[in-house]
């Protein structure tokens, strides 16, 4: 996916301090358009006052004139293939080396992990690589884009992976339909609901955005679905661990 409109909005309101040591999930393009550029502007006059767009687009195609702006002291980008200029060459199906742990202070995917098949593995990848204090910027499919990856994910999974437990703070989840002006739709985490939270169909594709900041290294465990382990806890009966 890269920085559209709709991730332009996220990150700038994702802004809490500056992004330090950075990692992109691929090498992440600029997609907005000249076309696109009133309401990019828009968007920077509604979050950072005073600033023109031009500042933030570069000259390579790629984000890295506006991750600078946002703070970011050195971006390095990770693929599994240097096809798009990455440098970092990982595979994250498979675990990351020693050497890339605790490393980073913002990880940002903006589009990736959908495209991972082992998603537990490159979710537990981030976990590693993130140094406490860091921040997490996630950006993939939700819904009405089928085909695109291999998945579309839900707000269940990001809520549970990244939750108090593992060690993280969400700052921010929404989903975003890429339709119009960005108008995010902001989320609360199934368990303080009470219930399961099924969205049901949105207007077109959407995105789950998540901004996760890590508070301290935990062990990552796996997760189960919050309702079904309310309802476990509730009837009394064992489980299988």
């Amino acid at each position: 996916m890269g920085i559209d409109i709709y991730v332009l909005d996220f990150l700038l309101r994702s802004r809490r301090r500056p992004l330090g040591n950075t990692l992109w999930l691929g090498r992440q393009g600029f997609h907005i358009h000249p076309d696109q550029a009133p309401v990019a502007q828009r968007i920077l006059d509604r979050h950072a006052p005073g600033t023109p767009l031009n500042l933030l687009t570069g000259t390579t195609g790629y984000g890295e004139a506006l991750f600078s702006w946002l703070g970011a002291t050195s971006i390095t980008a990770m693929d599994n293939s240097a096809y798009e200029g990455s440098t970092l060459l990982h595979d994250l199906n498979c675990p990351v080396p020693d050497r890339l742990r605790g490393v980073f202070d913002c990880i940002f995917d903006g589009g990736t992990i959908e495209h991972v098949f082992n998603v537990p593995m490159a979710l537990s990848n981030v976990h590693a690589m993130l140094r406490p204090g860091g921040v997490f910027l996630s950006v993939n499919a939700a819904n009405n884009q089928l085909g695109h990856g291999f998945y579309q994910f839900s707000p269940e999974l990001m809520w549970r992976v990244f939750s108090r437990d593992a060690g993280y703070e969400i700052e921010s989840m929404c989903l975003m339909d890429l339709i119009g002006y960005p108008t995010p739709m902001d989320l609360v985490d199934p368990v303080m609901l009470g219930r399961r939270d099924e969205i049901g169909p949105t207007a077109g594709p959407t995105y789950l955005m998540v901004a996760a900041r890590k508070i301290r290294h935990v062990a990552l465990l796996p997760v189960q679905q919050s309702d079904y382990t309310r309802a476990w806890v509730a009837s009394g009966q064992a489980t299988a661990n």
